[in-house]
């Protein structure tokens, strides 16, 4: 406590920003979560804050961290090596035949059947295909609910994050125990159990740890000094949680404004087969979707307008000059997601047709010939021009433009932290789509009034509906895919 808060606002500040790379550096908001939401000891978070070493290979000048205890670097280095490079294509694939296998108990066939919610419908199956392919099935034998208890725990987030006692939100502290106590057990039977030549030499997963990336944080956390079992578990329960809170959520309002525009639903569906798509977990098949210039468009436009989140900063070594402003050294530096995102002096919306508060599949398409089309504002007048090319793309097949959006689309955070699960955000959200539109029919029984966002989940991630989402669902196509291409 005790700081200066700046908010920075406006694409010419967040570049300026971008220049001090190693000067803006994140204070405790790590250590903060970690304690607070994930229950870590008070021990185990001091390690975290004495690490000032920095998250690259190359320590700070003057730092006198261990090897083994930068945290910070270490954690940094095994996300980027599994959900951003090498492990990403074994990691993704796990998810999806986990998640392809739990398809069948969700028992939709032909004729149509109704659901009260399409969250409470959708998200448990994701959320434990999602744990099984980080950790293999161990967990969920431990726990059978650990999803479902996971899911229940996330609506507690902002009452954690201000400090509500437990006398007033009891269930909360409760679901914090015994999912991290699941964690602990379940790391428990892996350390008694796992040996080297459990490892597959093809795919790199063992049946005790699950996957590499789990099981080389094991190796990573338990080298540091003062930290034990508890530490490692309530680490890894930031794992779990963090890997599905804001994705999976993600995923469905794909879905949702797919099915809501019969119109967009027949140019998916047309995508998809021209770009002869029949699977998930087929490596051929999941390049054709991520270059998909209509199936990205859709994906960056709910980035852009259902993501709000605060990346928070700390100018910690120098004093930092914006365009109108001086931050103190030692002052806190919020930047807000959602106010760039919709800042109507930097976006699209081509003469005020597609609001800035309202989904446009298009926006983040260019197509030849049309200047009035891309995410950015045109320049110079654009009424007569928009008239005349907006119904001139004819066959044309258009390019996504995410190219000058650095300082104004920041979804996953802007700077050297920003979120290294992106690369795997991105397959999943856009496989997930494709899934869902090739293969059912879906129509929702609901007022448009239930798509409006909560403030409940403000600030942190992927905003969910204030309604719930009634609907009926029958299969299409039986014939997807189950199995990957790789071993």
């Amino acid at each position: 406590m005790g700081h200066q808060v700046f908010i920075v606002k406006g694409p010419e500040n967040v570049a300026m920003l971008r220049k001090h790379p190693r000067t803006i550096t994140t204070p405790g908001v790590t250590t903060f979560v970690l304690r607070t939401l994930f229950g870590m000891s008070r021990t185990a978070v001091d390690m975290y804050t004495s690490d000032e070493s920095g998250i690259h290979v190359k320590a700070r000048p003057h730092t006198s961290v261990k090897t083994h205890n930068r945290i910070d670097h270490l954690t940094h280095a095994n996300f980027h090596k599994h959900l951003l490079g090498e492990g990403l294509g074994r990691i993704y694939q796990d998810f999806a035949d986990s998640l392809l296998r739990r398809l069948p108990s969700l028992d939709i066939g032909t004729q149509w059947t109704y659901h009260g919610d399409l969250l409470d419908y959708w998200l448990p199956p994701m959320t434990s295909a999602m744990n099984e392919a980080l950790a293999g099935p161990i967990l969920e034998c431990v726990n059978p609910t650990f999803a479902d208890d996971l899911l229940e725990y996330y609506p507690y987030l902002h009452s954690l994050l201000k400090g509500v006692p437990r006398w007033i939100i009891p269930k909360a502290y409760k679901l914090q125990k015994s999912l991290l106590r699941d964690v602990a057990t379940w790391h428990a039977i892996a350390r008694a159990r796992f040996q080297e030549s459990d490892i597959d030499k093809t795919t790199g997963r063992d049946p005790w740890w699950g996957s590499a990336f789990m099981r080389e944080r094991q190796k990573i956390l338990g080298r540091v000094d003062g930290w034990d079992a508890h530490s490692i578990a309530a680490s890894d329960f930031g794992i779990f949680w963090g890997s599905s809170v804001n994705i999976h959520p993600m995923a469905l309002w794909t879905i949702i404004e797919v099915f809501k525009d019969k119109r967009l639903l027949c140019r998916v569906r047309e995508e998809l087969t021209n770009i002869r798509f029949r699977g998930i977990a087929d490596e051929e098949d999941i390049a054709k979707l991520m270059t998909s210039p209509l199936l990205q468009s859709i994906y960056n436009e709910l980035l852009r307008l259902r993501v709000e989140v605060q990346t928070i900063f700390s100018s910690g070594d120098e004093e930092i000059h914006l365009s109108n402003c001086r931050i103190p050294k030692g002052s806190l530096v919020v930047v807000p997601a959602g106010d760039a995102h919709k800042d109507p002096s930097v976006w699209n919306t081509r003469s005020g047709q597609y609001p800035l508060n309202h989904f446009w599949a298009d926006r983040f398409l260019v197509y030849q010939g049309d200047p009035q089309s891309g995410p950015q504002k045109a320049l110079g007048s654009d009424s007569d021009t928009a008239r005349s090319c907006r119904h001139s793309h004819g066959e044309a097949k258009p390019k996504l433009a995410l190219s000058g959006l650095a300082d104004t689309f920041m979804p996953f955070g802007i700077g050297e932290r920003t979120c290294p699960g992106r690369g795997f955000a991105r397959r999943e959200i856009i496989m997930f789509c494709a899934l869902v539109t090739y293969r059912y029919d879906m129509e929702f029984l609901c007022d448009d009034q239930n798509f409006d966002t909560t403030q409940a989940y403000y600030g942190i991630g992927t905003q969910r509906p204030k309604g719930k989402i009634p609907f009926r669902i029958r299969l299409t196509q039986p014939d997807i895919k189950i199995h990957s291409t790789l071993p």
